[in-house]
């Protein structure tokens, strides 16, 4: 069975949710577009943001071969980061609906 790590994404410090939401889904159709091999590596996205202190955050659940390459992209595109735990991994049933969406491929 394959095992998934999170990564999470955060907005600007105010960032409305519109604008973020509206930069993540350009980041991922250019991804698509761009890098189709590695974009089926994603498997999950939680299903709302998280707010903390006026960012908003979102995780990705993605295989750990993908965390490099998919976190220097984020960064490129001006999308922050969290610190991305290598060893925190996840099933497939831990991320079911309603806290998550699986992508499609």
């Amino acid at each position: 069975m394959k095992e998934y790590i999170l990564i999470t994404v955060c907005s600007e410090k105010d960032e409305n949710g519109n604008t973020f939401s509206q930069r993540l889904s350009l980041f991922w159709t250019q991804m698509l577009r761009q890098s189709p091999e590695e974009f089926e590596k994603v498997y999950a996205e939680s299903s709302e943001f998280e707010n903390q202190a006026g960012v908003l955050k979102r995780k990705y659940a993605i295989l750990p071969e993908l965390t490099e390459f998919l976190k220097n992209k984020f960064l490129s595109e001006r999308l922050n980061v969290l610190d991305i735990d290598i060893d925190d991994f996840y099933s497939p049933y831990e991320l079911t609906a309603p806290d998550w969406m699986q992508i499609e491929h």
